[in-house]
């Protein structure tokens, strides 16, 4: 399912900038393969565990108010396990998965045309992977990582600062994200949005917008 946000595209295409989200949007993503796995090596009923996600402990790790070594002793102290370090991250980290289908083929496309940014809600565990199992991802030449910027979407502060850093009016952006109140935050500034998930549906959105043939 996709929708998209936009105001109405009259004359020449004035985009310069593609923004993509990363997770269910680049790349998939298995959260319930960890929430599986600490629920078995922690010995604790999964909902517990699943009530964590997203939680307050979650989003300041993904907004860099804690480093690795602080989440990883704060995770320790709220669901005590036999774990070490590095086997904690290596759980944490299988939440990355694999890069949508035709995703790879359709960056390429943009690439030659249009300047490409990653904005994303990461932390740097999980973006640390990224880079190391994710070919295309060099393709992108700006990365607002939540984890840097200290703010997760949809603050305000986000949006400001990519268009700040970019020298972009709103209407030289699209913005693809899986979550409309990200977009919907986005718009606020002007910024075009598309809510998809799936490779195919970005680029008949895309295609509807003349940023792709």
């Amino acid at each position: 399912m996709y929708f998209i946000i936009l105001r109405e595209v009259t004359g020449e295409n004035m985009i310069r900038y593609v923004i993509f989200d990363l997770g269910n949007v680049l790349i998939h993503i298995h959260p319930h393969e960890v929430i599986a796995e600490f629920t078995r090596r922690c010995n604790l009923p999964t909902e517990k565990i699943q009530r964590f996600y997203l939680s307050e402990l979650h989003m300041n790790f993904m907004e860099g108010k804690h480093n690795g070594k602080e989440f990883y002793s704060l995770m320790m102290d709220t669901f005590p396990c036999d774990l070490s370090n590095s086997e904690f991250i290596n759980i944490w980290n299988r939440v990355i998965g694999e890069p949508k289908d035709g995703i790879d083929q359709l960056v390429q496309e943009l690439k030659s045309e249009y300047t490409l940014c990653i904005c994303s809600n990461t932390d740097i565990w999980h973006w640390q992977k990224v880079l190391k199992t994710v070919d295309f991802i060099r393709d992108f030449t700006h990365y607002f990582l939540s984890f840097e910027l200290k703010y997760g979407k949809p603050n305000p502060v986000v949006y400001k600062h990519v268009l700040d850093t970019l020298s972009a009016a709103g209407d030289e952006c699209v913005f693809i994200d899986d979550i409309a109140e990200n977009i919907e935050a986005a718009q606020e500034f002007g910024i075009q949005g598309i809510v998809a998930e799936d490779p195919l549906e970005i680029r008949k959105k895309l295609s509807e917008i003349r940023i792709i043939r």
